[in-house]
This record gives structure tokens, C-alpha cells and sequence, in this order.
């Protein structure tokens, strides 16, 4: 922190200092700023508060609440980010002059009010921006996907255009939200709300027994939606119980068969799954009190097709159309990352089928790709068969970081993940400004006068997007990392000496990461596993000793005991519960001998 010069700010937790008080910085290492009573003003020691700096001294301008609390902790991790202080009043007021109207009564407008909607959406979602309608047409399902008519609302320049733009997508942190959009959009006038009429963008198609999709339409229209679902309130009635409400099974179970067509063609033709869940943390004033996974089941998978099948429709008819836009574009893995992605397996006990000895085009590194995800899934469906309860976590980051990432460009691209010739995001402009891009490109197409941002125009914001994504997605995983260390905490204080089975998700030169429990994942360093000193082997997959051949793989089974936490820095320090590390197996005499030497 400066002690000279322009004020500066930071977020700190208020501590005991002598007989005075400090702000010590919350989320990363540095000095704390001494502060009086005055200037600590109503902060508490163990607050979480920003504080401005002048000089030497310190002043407490936004109290968060305790550190121990998960909400406060969320919010102060925001404002540390720049984010979290609601919307520019510029924007507010323009919100606030926001008529809603009659939907039924803008031109052109389609009324689709008597048709049986439903939203799917997670327990406690913060937005509900698409809905869904199917029904049997023939051999075939006619499948509508409505999604609200944002752009309605927002004109191109405006405010409100102008800080959507600038965020590029909404933030989400346990138990709170950094929003896109102002809550009188987000939370009202965009939001499917059951038995409200609400405008939406709506693209219509009908799916075939092959998984194919023709006359597809796209048109602004008027809903009314039934019903507010769940995931789990649908994956019960899967499994044989009931809806909440009478009348919507045939439009759950028309989605069902829609949904199974369209994952069928694109499995076939490469798409990638890949597994795993989110964490969702159960908060309370003083702390976190449980977290399970929220894993992907029947119910997301009907959504996900659905809104996959909208979002390729759509980026196919712009094409068509020869309209700028932005697309979303996933590329082909590189040969050499799929290389080295079945060594790695291949030495850790995954069977891989072969790899082809000849140079790899893109479409066999995805399909190489894809095939690999396939064996760990088999891999880890083998081990819960066994009652071995791992669940891969590393395997699958292995496979994820052997492909490129995702990014928004105004070129004509294909989505290597999802096996698309073309993929743009239609389904969320809520929270992602490149969906609010696309639905004005789209309404372009069909008599809407709204000006377009030229080629280079959308490069810009396609990049300014692609990095808000990256930094929002780094943001959301510290926020869990804290709730989950958080919880780790608690679970410390009420038993020291409790044993976790635990499996290595990570290995770096200083020692091994491991989830452990729910959801939980602590750091094991080296010195702790071993006297022998520890390097990585050559495929960084493994920690073992210099001279043995004991130490840890990735996936590794172990018993752990939580050491000491650091709940603000998301971070879990682990001791290892055993006498001897166990024997490296599935590493080469000729691998081993690259391992790096210590100097």
C-alpha cells in the first residue's frame, strides 16, 4: 500500500494493533495500515472493510461485515475486484424510464401466450432468461426456444448499452451476484416470471429421428410460461414422480425426446462431454455450513441440447444471411497437446485406444480428443463400480487443458467441443453482452432497423468479452475456493484429528493438491510427504522421490488430515496420514531418467 503520493484503496480486515488498529489486507499478502478510532469509524476488529490510504494512515469508507461471513467475504471479493457497487446512476435512471407496456401490443409481434412454456432453471438461479416448448409434429419434434427480448429494452449507445458492454457478462459468487444488467431488467422486465406475458426472441425448428433440424424460424414473440422448474423437480418426475404442476408432462417429455435426438447426432459426429459438477455451499451469517455438488444430470442435459441446438440455428442463419455478428469459436486441439495427453493417461492407467502414428489433421485430433474424454469417463465409471470413490477430477483437467479455449470473433468458425460448423451465443443475453450482439444481428435479419457494428468494431469487443469471461470465470473459482475453505474450517474446528480419503488433483515441484471430502481441496507440500527430496517426473504427472520411486501420480488414493486454513486466501494446508509414500508405477526406466535433478 502507499504511504505517499494519491489515495489508494484496498479491502482489509480490521485487527488489534497495540492499543490502536489496523487494516490488514484480506485477499493477498502485504502491510497493514495502521488507523484510529476515528478513522476505523463503526468497523469491528475481524471486519471486513475498504479502506482508503493517504499518507500514513488509513480510513475505513465500507464496512462488509465479519470476515467469518461467507456473504461478507463474497462482497468484499468483489469490491477487491472493482465490482460489486451497483450500477452508475446514469444507468438506474435510465432503467427507471423503462415502460413495460403490452407485449401483445408491439407490432409484429407473435402471441404464443397459449402455448405450454416452461423455464428450467438451477434451485436458486438469480436470472431467468429461457424458456422452453415442445410438442410431437409427426415423425418429428417441433421445438420452440424462447429467450427474453433484452434488446427490446437496451438500445445500441445507451447507458444502459454502454455498461453492459463495458462488464461483458454477469459475475457469480456464492450467495450474490455482480449483474450485467440493471435488477430492473435482470430481475423484472427480462425475467420469464410464471403467468406474466413477457417478451422474448424466439427460435423455432423442428427436430428429426436423426437428430438433424429443419424449418427453423426466428421471430420476436409474446410468452406466458407455466411454470418455473427445477432440475430436480424434473429429474424426478423422470424417475417416475410428478410434475409440480398438471399439464406439463407432455411438454417435459416432447423436450426429452428433442433433447435425445440432438445429443445422439452430435455425439456421433465428436462432441465432447466432459464430467464433473459445481459446488453449491450451503451460507449462513457465521460461516458455511455444508456443500454438496450439483452434478450434471437428465434435466441439464435437456436444457444444454435445446439451447445448443438455438444457438447453432441462429449462428447458421447469420451466416446465410451474411450479417456481422459474433461468433463463438472453439479450435481443433493441437497434435502435439493430443500427443502428449495419451502419454500422460497412458502412464497413469487410463486406457486409450491408439493414437494414430501418422500426422493428425484437426478433425482426428478432435475426434483423438473426444475419444479420450470417453476413456476417462469408462475410467472413472470403473472406479465408482469398484466402490472406489475418486472422481477423476485431475483426469478431466488433463483432457481440458489439452484443448484451446473458447473466445468471440466476428469470423465464421467452428466450435470444436460441441462438433459445430458454427456456434453463437443466443441463449443468455442477460448475463453475456455477446448474446445481446447476436440478438440484434439477428433481428436484423428480419426487418429491425438497428444500425450494425462493423468487422472491426465487433473484433474489439469480441476480445474485450473473451477477457471479461476469463477474469469473471477466475473470479467465481476463488469465491468458491474461499466458501470451500470456509467450510474446511469449520470442519477443522469441530474435529482436528479427522481422516479424509482424499485423490490428487494436481502436482507442482512444491507438492501435491487434493480434493478431499465434498467439494474440498487442500495443498499437501512436498516436505510433509517425504525427507527425500521430490521433483516431477518428465510428464508432470507425478511427484517422486530423487532416488526411490515412491512419491504420488495424479489420481492417487490418500488419507489426509487438515493442517491449518486461511479461509480469505481460499487456501487448505493438508498433512499426509501414513508412514511411507506408496511406488510411482506406470513410469518408464527412460521417463524416469528425465526427471530433473535438483541443483
Amino acid at each position: 500500500m502507499s504511504r505517499g503520493g494519491p489515495a489508494t484503496q484496498f479491502v482489509g480486515v480490521i485487527a488489534g494493533a497495540g492499543r490502536g488498529a489496523a487494516a490488514e489486507p484480506a485477499f493477498a499478502p502485504g502491510e497493514p495500515v495502521p488507523m484510529g478510532a476515528k478513522q476505523r469509524g463503526e468497523a469491528r476488529v475481524g471486519d471486513l472493510v475498504q479502506v482508503t490510504v493517504r499518507g500514513r494512515q488509513g480510513k475505513v469508507v465500507r464496512v462488509f461485515g465479519p470476515s467469518r461471513s461467507p456473504l461478507a467475504a463474497m462482497a468484499a471479493l468483489l469490491a477487491d475486484d472493482g465490482k460489486g457497487w451497483g450500477m452508475p446512476r446514469r444507468v438506474d435512471g435510465e432503467a427507471a424510464e423503462l415502460v413495460e407496456g403490452d407485449p401483445l401490443a408491439d407490432p409484429g409481434r407473435r402471441d404464443l401466450t397459449a402455448q405450454s412454456v416452461v423455464t428450467i432453471d438451477p434451485e436458486g438461479a438469480k436470472d431467468h432468461d429461457d424458456a422452453i416448448a415442445a410438442a410431437p409434429e409427426g415423425d418429428g419434434v417441433r421445438l420452440w426456444v424462447h429467450i427474453a427480448d433484452v434488446s427490446h429494452y437496451v438500445a445500441p449507445g445507451g447507458h444502459i448499452d454502454a455498461e453492459a458492454e463495458r462488464r461483458g457478462n454477469s459475475v457469480y459468487l456464492p450467495g450474490t451476484v455482480d449483474p450485467m444488467l440493471p435488477t430492473r431488467l435482470a430481475n423484472d422486465l427480462c425475467s420469464l416470471r410464471p403467468g406474466v406475458v413477457r417478451r422474448v426472441v424466439t427460435a423455432e425448428m423442428l427436430v428429426h429421428t436423426d437428430g438433424s433440424v429443419s424449418d427453423t424460424r426466428f421471430y420476436r414473440a409474446a410468452i406466458r410460461s407455466e411454470c418455473r422448474l427445477t432440475y430436480p423437480d424434473v429429474d424426478r418426475y423422470l424417475a417416475g414422480g410428478a410434475l409440480p404442476e398438471d399439464g406439463l408432462a407432455p411438454t417435459v417429455d416432447a423436450a426429452r425426446e428433442a433433447a435425445r435426438r440432438l445429443r445422439a447426432r452430435r455425439d456421433a459426429a465428436g462432441g465432447l462431454t466432459v464430467g464433473g459438477g459445481e459446488p453449491q455451499f450451503s451460507l449462513a451469517p457465521d460461516g458455511v455450513t455444508g456443500v454438496h455438488v450439483e452434478e450434471q444430470t437428465e434435466s441439464h442435459r435437456i436444457v444444454e441440447d435445446c439451447m445448443v441446438a438455438a444457438n447453432e440455428a441462429v449462428a447458421r442463419h447469420l451466416i446465410a444471411k451474411s450479417v456481422p455478428a459474433l461468433f463463438r469459436h472453439h479450435p481443433d486441439p493441437d497434435p502435439a497437446r493430443v500427443q502428449r495427453l495419451y502419454e500422460r493417461l497412458d502412464a497413469l492407467g487410463v486406457a486409450t485406444p491408439p493414437l494414430s502414428d501418422r500426422e493428425m489433421g484437426p478433425a482426428e485430433c478432435r475426434r483423438a480428443a473426444t475419444a479420450a474424454g470417453e476413456a476417462v469417463g469408462r475410467h472413472v465409471a470403473s472406479l465408482a463400480a469398484k466402490g472406489d470413490t475418486r472422481r477423476g477430477t485431475g483426469l478431466w483437467t488433463l483432457v481440458l487443458r489439452a484443448l484451446g479455449q473458447a473466445y468471440y470473433t466476428p469470423a465464421h468458425v467452428t466450435h470444436s467441443g460441441l462438433a459445430s460448423a458454427a456456434y453463437a451465443h443466443f441463449t443468455s443475453p442477460i448475463r453475456r453482452y455477446p448474446d445481446l450482439v447476436v440478438h440484434r444481428a439477428l433481428l436484423h435479419t428480419l426487418g429491425d432497423d438497428t444500425s450494425l457494428a462493423g468487422k472491426d468494431v465487433l473484433e474489439v469487443v469480441g476480445q474485450q468479452n473473451s477477457d471479461s469471461e476469463r477474469e469473471a470465470a477466475a473470479l467465481e473459482r476463488r469465491g468458491d475456493r474461499i466458501c470451500a475453505a470456509m467450510y474446511a474450517q469449520a470442519l477443522f474446528r469441530q474435529d482436528p484429528e479427522r481422516v479424509y480419503r482424499g485423490e490428487v488433483t494436481g502436482v507442482v515441484p512444491g507438492g501435491v493438491f487434493v480434493s478431499f471430502g465434498v467439494a474440498l481441496e487442500g495443498f499437501l507440500p512436498a516436505k510433509r510427504i517425504s525427507d527425500e527430496p521430490l521433483v516431477l517426473d518428465a510428464l508432470e504427472i507425478a511427484l517422486v522421490g530423487e532416488s526411490s520411486d515412491r512419491g504420488f501420480r495424479l489420481a492417487d488414493a490418500l488419507d489426509v488430515k487438515i493442517f491449518d486454513v486461511q479461509p480469505l486466501r481460499g487456501r487448505v494446508s493438508l498433512v499426509w496420514v501414513s508412514e511411507a509414500a506408496p511406488r510411482v508405477v506406470g513410469l518408464s526406466r527412460a521417463r524416469r531418467r528425465q526427471i530433473p535433478r535438483r541443483r
